[in-house]
């Protein structure tokens, strides 16, 4: 064991004679430095290898990435940058690896190597983790949204092609899974803005306005959105809580009104007597009161409280007797107690849409789905 740590720690020597020459280190320090590594080196070389052997060892490594850091921003000394840092990096890569390999079931331990890879802005080596970590940990939802996500942002990999790549994966192994099948939904609705984006700078927004006009349902922008959408409803149907998200994601994107406006229709269709549903409904009225006027106000306020009033004729009409027990609670005709009593069922005056107009300022309400 001992010949094999000699062995390591005699590989180091040019490096840490390197940080000397440059005057990033003393002698004294570069042998502190020497005595340190030699001590986790035996630790890792033990028959019972732990976790924490490993994670001290990464800990020390990358601290003294971050001093050398600091030591080259107060000499203002760049030389040997690439060999110093590079020789330090790839050890916790390496390090990392014997890592993930001896313990494959902590998806934390991926996820710390990933970290530090995008830390060091290595782009391609990031993509390579996630899909080694998805073959080991296909059931795990968050990490193939994660994967994507890392595809699609601008300050990762950049591509989004790859990001509905890994999705369709996901979806495959995870045919249930609604974390996935929301965040494919969110990334077509993302992309189709970016086409209409893209568009308006190209001066073909005229053009789309005009097949607009022709009586298109939805925008060609967002047609694989709607086609998740409708795929969607066969997986989680008799869902209205994923039907509810996918119009709140749908409601973030102001250019997908249409698709919006497809969503509300279904939900009026498909569920005629759920109360979460109409509530979302009448609340979605009220989801911008920040940048309204005081009128705008007023009349968002008066949309939301008439689909409280619609809702409750609806209900009433369809099922009298059920429209009482599910809104009123005690029997039609008695009070808590058992008595008789007279029941007016009609909106109070102060919440009719006529006298809003005397509502005071209203302070902003969220549609929270």
């Amino acid at each position: 064991m001992a010949e094999y740590v000699h062995q390591t720690l005699e590989e180091m020597i040019p490096e840490l004679e390197e940080m000397t020459r440059v005057g990033l280190f003393t002698t004294k320090e570069t042998k502190t430095i020497l005595k340190k590594r030699e001590g986790h080196e035996y630790k890792l070389r033990q028959l019972t290898k732990t976790k924490e052997s490993f994670l001290n060892y990464i800990k020390y490594e990358t601290k003294l990435l971050e001093l050398l850091k600091l030591r080259r921003k107060k000499t203002g000394q760049e030389n040997m940058k690439k060999g110093i840092e590079k020789s330090i990096a790839d050890r916790i890569h390496k390090l990392y690896r014997l890592l993930t390999t001896r313990f494959q079931d902590y998806v934390e331990f991926w996820e710390m190597h990933i970290d530090f890879s995008k830390h060091m802005n290595e782009k391609a080596y990031v993509t390579r983790l996630y899909e080694q970590a998805l073959k080991l940990h296909a059931r795990n939802e968050d990490l193939w949204v994660k994967a994507a996500q890392w595809e699609n942002d601008p300050q990762g990999n950049s591509n989004p092609h790859q990001a509905r790549t890994v999705l369709l994966k996901g979806q495959r192994t995870n045919p249930d899974s609604e974390v996935i099948f929301l965040q494919m939904f969110l990334l077509e609705l993302q992309l189709g803005k970016q086409l209409i984006k893209r568009k308006n700078i190209l001066g073909l927004s005229a053009e789309a306005k005009e097949e607009e006009a022709q009586g298109k349902d939805i925008d060609p922008e967002f047609k694989l959105a709607e086609i998740i959408y409708r795929n969607g409803l066969d997986i989680f149907s008799d869902r209205p809580d994923v039907h509810l998200k996918l119009l709140n994601l749908c409601c973030s994107l102001k250019e997908a009104s249409s698709l919006q406006e497809k969503i509300v229709s279904d939900l009026h269709y498909m569920y005629p007597d759920c109360p979460q549903v109409w509530n979302a409904l009448a609340l979605k009225h009220l989801n911008k009161m920040k940048s309204l006027n005081k009128e705008q106000k007023i009349e968002a306020i008066a949309s939301c409280v008439k689909v409280y009033e619609d809702t409750l004729e609806n209900l009433q009409s369809a099922s009298p007797q059920q429209g009482d027990l599910r809104l009123s609670g005690p029997p039609s005709g008695q009070d808590a107690g058992g008595g008789a009593r007279t029941r007016d069922r009609r909106v109070p005056a102060d919440l009719r849409a006529d006298s809003l107009a005397t509502v005071p300022p209203t302070p902003p309400i969220t549609m929270n789905i």
